[in-house]
This record gives structure tokens, C-alpha cells and sequence, in this order.
């Protein structure tokens, strides 16, 4: 395709949702007026990801999706974390799709611009079933899924439950997680109260500096740029509160913890973990643990990156994406 980067044709006609149309005319307002030169780039880059924009229906709740390459590329999907977004892949996207690749990525339901999910099915065999509506509704064929942090746990089932459809698995910021009945009982409400009651009605106001301070001193070893800091934080603001409380308590719930393992040794397909070496949330002794269950695992530890992989070291990921799918090509 001599580097150039398509937007695949949508066949949907599904119309936007409230939350992409609120965002989209703020945007163009805030272009319409004066900017300083890096603030007036930064949002050009906005438009030009809203601009990619599609909407479809799945199991009921419209998602928002870009799809990106060419038409007859391998199928790539990237499948974002807990209380993120599909823009937090914005860096991944173009590269890959230059090499080639059809790549897919879209908001969970109720997060980013997709819709809120009215029956509050914000599980990961939920999520899990919707990722497989989504190749159903777009007639890919087996996909590569690559996925971050929670995504991991959703492509995993999926990876485990439909292995016909799925070709390779990348998994970044990802581990096992013991069971602790103590833990799972505070950390909920703990996480409820820093996102939905403190960092979230905070970041709606437009103050930014918190949250990139919260990033910078908890969970990155690499200063993410306040670019993507920004771009990050349209998570907390469209995010369904509901939607984090429910998949907290569902990564705290033993059922789930303890399918990890097993779902693992069921994988079948080319399987690569992507660890951060100070990664405080999944950390990689126990991802190192998680890949030796697998029957054709990889694992790669990142010196100095910690659990923001996609806004830390967006370059390297780049390059250890191509050269893992190109492996799995032959």
C-alpha cells in the first residue's frame, strides 16, 4: 500500500453517539478560536481521530470504532483497559496500519464515545461477547487481538472461548492476580473513591494536572507528554461510572482470578506478554508466571516502563508488535 494509511469504508449506518457529538463541536469551537501553536496541534490531532469516527451496533449498545489499513490487511484489534479509551492507542495505529494491517480499535461499552450499557454488563465474558460481535458485524477473519491491562483479561476469554477466530494474542500490563479476600473487599471501594468520586468529577472541570501527576507518581517510570495525558483524561470524563465500579468487582471476584490460569493453557495461538519492569498494578514476576502456562508463549519485560506502556514507550510497542505479528505471518 506503498505506506499510505486507509480508513477502511463503513458498511454501518449506525448514527453517533450524544457523547462523540458533544466532544466533536467542542472541539471545533476551541479550533475556531485563539490557541497557542501547540495546543492548536494537539487539536487538529483530535479532530483527526474524530474524524475516523464509526458507530455500530452491538448486543444492543451502540460502540464507537475506528478501522483503519487496508481492507484485505490482516486483521488487527486493540482492545483498551480499564477506565481508558481507544485513544489511548492513538500512537499505535497509523504504524501498524502502514505495514499493512486492518486495524480495529474501539471503546468498551460504557467508555469513551461508545454508549452506556443500560443493563450494566460490564463484564469481561460481557465485554468478551461483544468483542465477538464486532468481528461478526465487520466479517474479519481470524484477528490478531492486541490488548492492554483489563483488555487482557477480555482478550484472553475471548482468545480461550472462540480460538477459531482469533490468529495471535499481545497482551501489554498484564499478570496474574492471586485472590485475596481482603483485598478484593477494600480495593473496589478504594478505586471508586480515587476515580469516580475524586479524579473524575475533578477532570470534568478541565483540570488536567492531577491526573498527570497521579499517572507520573503511581503508575508511569517514563514522563507521559501532557498531550497524552490529556488525551487519556477524555476517559474520566466519559467513562460510566458504573461501568469502572462493576469491573472492579469483577477483577476482585475469585471466579475470575482463578480462570486466568486456566484459560491461559487452553490458548492455542502465538501468545505475547509485554511486562513493564516497575509495572506497580500487574506485576511482571507474575506475568513471567502467567506465559509459562501458555503452549506457544513469549514473554518480554520493558526495562523502566511501568504500567502506562502505550503513552510510556509507544515507539517500542510499535516495534514489538511488528515483529511479534510478523513472526506469527512466517
Amino acid at each position: 500500500m506503498n505506506g499510505q494509511i486507509m480508513t477502511a469504508p463503513s458498511t454501518n449506518s449506525t448514527l453517533p453517539t450524544q457523547k462523540y457529538e458533544e466532544y466533536r463541536a467542542e472541539v471545533e469551537a476551541k479550533l475556531a478560536g485563539k490557541l497557542s501553536h501547540g495546543e492548536r496541534r494537539r487539536l487538529e490531532h483530535e479532530r483527526e481521530l474524530l474524524q475516523r469516527a464509526k458507530f455500530i451496533k452491538l448486543n444492543g449498545v451502540v460502540h464507537h470504532y475506528q478501522d483503519v489499513g487496508p481492507r484485505d490487511g490482516e486483521p488487527l484489534v486493540l482492545v483498551h483497559g480499564w477506565d481508558c479509551s481507544a485513544f489511548w492507542w492513538h500512537h499505535i495505529i497509523d504504524p501498524l496500519a502502514a505495514a499493512g494491517y486492518r486495524v480495529i480499535n474501539y471503546d468498551l461499552k460504557g467508555h469513551g464515545f461508545s454508549d452506556n450499557d443500560p443493563a450494566h454488563g460490564y463484564t469481561v465474558a460481557g465485554f468478551s461477547e461483544d468483542l465477538q460481535a464486532l468481528g461478526d458485524a465487520l466479517h474479519l477473519a481470524p484477528q490478531h487481538v492486541a490488548s492492554f491491562s483489563l483488555g487482557a483479561f477480555i482478550a484472553l476469554h475471548y482468545g480461550a472461548t472462540a480460538p477459531d477466530r482469533v490468529r495471535s494474542l499481545t497482551f501489554f500490563n498484564f499478570s496474574l492476580m492471586n485472590y485475596n479476600r481482603v483485598a478484593s473487599s477494600i480495593l473496589p471501594m478504594t478505586l471508586d473513591t480515587i476515580f469516580n468520586r475524586i479524579l473524575r468529577p475533578i477532570t470534568r472541570t478541565g483540570f488536567w494536572p492531577l491526573p498527570f501527576i497521579y499517572a507520573r507518581l503511581v503508575l508511569a517510570q517514563n514522563t507521559p507528554t501532557i498531550g497524552d495525558i490529556k488525551l487519556g483524561t477524555l476517559s474520566l470524563r466519559y467513562c460510566e461510572p458504573a461501568a469502572i465500579r462493576i469491573s472492579t468487582h469483577e477483577l476482585a471476584r475469585r471466579e475470575v482470578l482463578d480462570a486466568v490460569p486456566e484459560q491461559m493453557r487452553r490458548v492455542k495461538q502465538p501468545t505475547l506478554l509485554v511486562a513493564g519492569a516497575g509495572d506497580p498494578v500487574m506485576r511482571p514476576n507474575d506475568g513471567r508466571k502467567l506465559m509459562a502456562l501458555a503452549q506457544h508463549g513469549t514473554y518480554l519485560e520493558v526495562p523502566k516502563c511501568g504500567h502506562l506502556i502505550l503513552f510510556e514507550l509507544p515507539e517500542q510497542v510499535v516495534q514489538i508488535l511488528r515483529l511479534f505479528l510478523r513472526g506469527v505471518r512466517g
